[in-house]
């Protein structure tokens, strides 16, 4: 368990200020149960823990530290809660007829984010932390967080509706909802670890004008780094999404003279480098600067090509042997695809620059890219 390893002042603090969150609940619904926007709980968890907030990074963990990854939960009812969803991938997932096939594609997806996630941030165990909300309540609860045992998997017909498709692997009880792609799982084996009592303020807004209202104390101001976006993929005027097969993340492919297969570049299209945000974001064409990876890895980089179109690591090869071979565990000579990211649970990298020579750089899901840029969709991204 993670919680019961903390100290106990980080508890507390923890512990404190979900009782604080919790009594602000009348803001937002009139009811017993304490209220907690998903969102306050991460930032409350990674704030009191020091651990490192994930959570808009589309990956399978929601925080890490110590080489621990943890997903946050929170919720009020039943244990039978959402863990994924794989709408990008629905067309690669409807192709399976057969249900058992079904299964066996999801929870192989399901897995391959995991232990994505798991390299490309060096972690060696993962859990859940878990806040059930009950009346007047919040529970702190954790569990493991487990791949999909796929050589147990057992499907559970009489469990089954319309959409749903329920299976068991022998440690957890899950269903796939077809519709919206989503897999849920049972949350069977929680451990309860603590609780917190909340008393919830019938006029919040009453103490919020009080304490608004006097004398503000000037806080320390927390750094608020640049962020860059640049989508791994290109995307055709018929709407198909492409990775180059002889250029960015396959320049290892290109013709001409011989490459390393490690050889990768971050695509740096016209666009990217055109908007007014992105001036000035990185140092001049082939000035060298430090590139912390999700691990903590610190590696050299510059910009290059022509026009600056290309971020690659120096040497190049550092890069690609980090993302290929340690992350994704490929072979070399195998192409990278636009279905191959979607199976891996990311498309798209943000950098965010520390300073003019340090920068950190993160692998996640297109709908980052969105957000940053204010391009609107129809539909909601994919999130674990």
């Amino acid at each position: 368990m993670f919680y019961e390893k903390q100290p106990k002042e980080q508890q507390d603090s923890y512990k404190n200020m979900l009782s604080i969150i919790g009594s602000m609940s009348n803001l937002f619904a009139d009811s017993k149960n304490p209220a907690l926007y998903y969102r306050a709980h991460e930032n409350c968890f990674c704030k009191y823990f020091d651990a490192n907030n994930l959570a808009r990074h589309d990956c399978s963990a929601d925080a890490v530290k110590n080489k621990v990854g943890i997903g946050l939960k929170t919720w009020v009812g039943t244990n039978n809660q959402k863990v994924a969803e794989f709408g990008k991938l629905k067309k690669e997932i409807d192709k399976e007829t057969d249900p058992e096939a079904k299964i066996r594609k999801v929870s192989q997806f399901r897995n391959e984010r995991i232990a994505t996630t798991m390299k490309m941030y060096g972690i060696n165990n993962m859990i859940y932390h878990v806040v059930i909300r009950t009346e007047e309540t919040m529970n702190i609860e954790e569990c493991s967080f487990d791949f999909i045992d796929m050589d147990n998997i057992k499907l559970l017909p009489e469990k089954g509706g319309a959409n749903s498709i329920y299976f068991t692997d022998g440690h957890h009880t899950y269903h796939f909802n077809e519709s919206k792609t989503t897999l849920y799982m049972v949350f069977d084996d929680l451990v309860h670890l603590d609780e917190v009592k909340v008393d919830i303020l019938d006029d919040p807004y009453e103490i919020l004008e009080k304490a608004m209202s006097g004398p503000k104390e000037a806080l320390p101001a927390k750094p608020q780094y640049r962020q860059l976006a640049l989508k791994l993929y290109n995307e055709k005027k018929n709407g198909e999404c492409k990775v180059e097969e002889r250029s960015g993340l396959n320049i290892w492919n290109a013709k001409g003279r011989p490459r390393h297969p490690d050889e990768v570049y971050i695509p740096f299209n016209k666009k990217d480098r055109d908007r007014p945000e992105n001036k000035d974001f990185f140092p001049d064409r082939d000035t060298k600067f430090q590139l912390e990876l999700p691990d903590g890895k610190v590696i050299s980089a510059k910009v290059c090509q022509s026009d600056g179109k290309a971020i690659m690591s120096d040497p190049n090869k550092d890069l690609g042997h980090w993302l290929l071979r340690d992350v994704l565990q490929l072979e070399e000579g195998t192409l990278i695809t636009y279905e191959l990211l979607q199976e891996k649970g990311f498309d798209t990298v943000l950098f965010e620059k520390v300073d003019d020579q340090y920068y950190k750089i993160y692998f996640t899901d297109s709908s980052v890219y969105d957000e940053l840029y204010g391009i609107q969709k129809q539909a909601a991204d994919d999130q674990d």
